[in-house]
């Protein structure tokens, strides 16, 4: 099966530019590498892949945090760690696999802030 379009980006429930996929995965597989040259600046899109590694990759780019995510980053590598089914938001914990949150925020499903003093407590933890 050709899975070289993975994604699909539209709004999601919140009103906000979300990544979508297009099969189904289960616990375990890599649904995505992520693509792009790395830098050493933090961003708002940015993935962090490595120390002082971060990647902006137009196709992981609306992948939004979850408290109760379906992947994790794991290097490059987008992993399910839940089944995801076509038509599935995708989402990973960025106070997992960040070392500090560019642009803090609200979580819309928990009202829990995501920062990195949040990320600091939960490793603490």
């Amino acid at each position: 099966m050709d899975r070289s379009k993975p994604f699909n980006v539209r709004v999601n429930g919140h009103g906000e530019k979300a990544t979508f996929s297009n099969f189904a995965f289960e616990p375990g597989e890599i649904v995505y590498i992520v693509q792009g040259g790395a830098g050493t600046r933090r961003t708002r899109e940015s993935i962090e892949v490595g120390p002082d590694q971060h990647v902006e990759d137009p196709y992981a780019l609306f992948i939004n945090h979850s408290f109760s995510p379906n992947l994790k980053v794991g290097g490059r590598e987008l992993v399910a760690i839940a089944s995801i089914s076509p038509g599935d938001e995708l989402t990973f914990n960025y106070l997992a696999s960040e070392s500090a949150i560019a642009a803090p925020f609200v979580c819309h499903e928990t009202g829990r802030a995501v920062n990195t003093e949040e990320r600091s407590f939960q490793k603490n933890q």
